[in-house]
């Protein structure tokens, strides 16, 4: 079997959804939300945009990317600082 061909991103989503759902975890969890947790605890680790879109695979000054940075860099405390 082909894992690359079996792990497409909305297989991977699945996973992550049906994962938080297994878990109990009231909050819905999408093949998005590592996505997004690496740009957060990245960020909140002090890296700038262009390191963090090398870790996550993003274009350097991807709009997205700017997006997820801009409502970290509003928060002075965040609830999930150290669980990822």
């Amino acid at each position: 079997m082909d894992l690359r061909a079996a792990l497409q991103p909305a297989a991977i989503g699945d996973i992550v959804t049906r994962a938080g759902e297994c878990a109990g975890i009231e909050m819905r969890f999408t093949g998005h939300s590592p996505c997004r947790g690496l740009a957060t605890s990245s960020r909140m680790k002090g890296h700038d945009q262009i390191v963090i879109a090398k870790q996550g695979g993003w274009a350097p000054h991807s709009k997205v990317l700017a997006g997820y940075l801009e409502v970290v860099d509003q928060r002075e405390d965040n609830a999930l600082l150290g669980v990822l």
